[in-house]
């Protein structure tokens, strides 16, 4: 695997450096690695962390080392292309396949464990669990602190809709934390928040679309969940979720819903649509991070930061005259927000500054009609990384600096990739 040379800068001395400290984590076998000053022997591992990243060509998972670009192990993958996501604590890739019925789950091999007196990282060889999620359609998964959750539609003549959960503990084992059934089939999704489960329901009145129109709340316990509340707000056309730490939303087709999650009571309240959406549009998506305070709900090309607690809801980000939206979403801190356009140029925006556009960086050329690229954020650093349309090269871009740091060439056609590692608020206090 070979590095191209930098966009504008040369790699920074840290990606140099972090590879030897890498490698030597994999001969580790025990605690006493390393010595801290505190006088108990553990290892802290400085990484840049790994990509999972989908071979079309050889129809293969690959996991890629970001501190020198080398690709540690290869996993064949039987049938259709699949997305790539990454579990609560970034360890494990999410692997789905939806027209197969199929979750399955690579190990990036790097994860922390909690010794008692201190926490210890390893950097071992990538794996592909033998744990396999096998109900019908796979279509919605959603990332929670602590949860991961995969809404299954399931079919009108084939089966029911389904929620499973799972976390990076659970996944240790091989294994599931809990399931839930739906009454019917539906284009649905659910959210983990705490304890809580927020999952949507179709009335079986309904039958002119497979979207839902409700949302109730269970609750885990141990490894099943107890119903606690059926929402009376409703939702038509309910499409799109996200959470932070006090709100969670849910995207209809005459506004939001948007749910209290710092009231123990979770009460619901419903938001009109904006009064600048386009006639015939609505929001589908929303996006959130833990640590922002306001959401961004996306109808098209509009996108509308919303905050429920404001007399006026929503405030619209333009992106200028003639450009498609083509990815979007938070950096790994949630100090940027992020949206590429068509015309190959990455804008950053600042939620702690009034959510002002605080640079245009030109990442590609503009895009043909048809062109796909892919995002993912590293969650140790202030990291992007794009793949760019032909598969052949992955941009890296620094969201603080707000550059563009090195392009990595591929010797091979990728389609698909996600940042897996160690995360930056792993604990290492005893």
């Amino acid at each position: 695997m070979k590095l191209a040379p930098p966009a504008q800068k040369p790699v920074t001395p840290r990606l140099i450096i972090t590879s030897i400290v890498a490698a030597s984590a994999l001969m580790l076998s025990g605690c006493g690695g390393s010595s801290s000053s505190d006088g108990h022997d553990h290892t802290e591992i400085e990484t840049a962390g790994r990509l999972a990243i989908y071979d079309s060509t050889g129809s293969q998972i690959k996991v890629m080392d970001l501190d020198d670009g080398s690709i540690l192990e290869q996993f064949p993958l039987d049938g259709e292309a699949p997305r790539l996501y990454r579990s609560p604590n970034a360890r494990y890739g999410v692997v789905i396949q939806r027209g197969d019925d199929l979750v399955s789950f690579v190990d990036s091999g790097l994860y922390t464990e909690d010794h008692g007196d201190h926490m210890h990282d390893y950097a071992e060889t990538p794996s592909m669990l033998s744990l396999t999620l096998n109900d019908h359609r796979p279509t919605h998964y959603s990332l929670g602190e602590e949860y991961g959750v995969v809404f299954y539609d399931g079919a009108a003549s084939a089966a029911n809709a389904k929620v499973t959960v799972f976390s990076d503990h659970s996944l240790e084992s091989n294994s599931e934390v809990a399931s839930l059934g739906r009454d019917n089939n539906m284009h649905g999704v659910a959210k983990m928040v705490g304890d809580r489960l927020f999952v949507t329901r179709r009335d079986s009145s309904i039958t002119d679309t497979t979207l839902p129109a409700e949302v109730e709340r269970y609750q885990l316990d141990g490894g099943s969940f107890t119903h606690e509340h059926l929402y009376a707000e409703q939702c038509p056309r309910l499409h799109g979720a996200a959470a932070n730490h006090h709100a969670l939303a849910f995207g209809c087709s005459d506004g939001v819903l948007v749910i209290d999650l710092e009231d123990d009571t979770f009460p619901a309240e419903k938001l009109d649509n904006p009064p600048t959406l386009i006639d015939g549009s609505r929001i589908g998506t929303l996006v959130a991070h833990h640590d922002v305070d306001a959401l961004v709900g996306i109808a098209g090309n509009q996108l509308f930061v919303i905050n429920p607690e404001d007399a006026e809801p929503y405030l619209e980000l333009t992106l200028g005259e003639g450009v498609t939206r083509i990815a979007q979403g938070f950096d790994g801190h949630g100090e940027t927000f992020y949206v590429f356009g068509n015309d190959g140029k990455l804008r950053l925006f600042d939620p702690a500054d009034g959510w002002l556009l605080a640079a245009t960086l030109d990442v590609m050329d503009p895009l043909a009609e048809g062109d796909q690229v892919a995002f993912t954020e590293s969650a140790s650093e202030d990291r992007l990384f794009a793949l760019t349309p032909d598969g052949q090269s992955i941009i890296e871009i620094d969201t603080h600096e707000q550059e563009v740091l090195r392009t990595i060439a591929l010797d091979f056609q990728a389609a698909s990739l996600v940042w897996l590692g160690l995360m930056d608020d792993h604990d290492h206090a005893h």
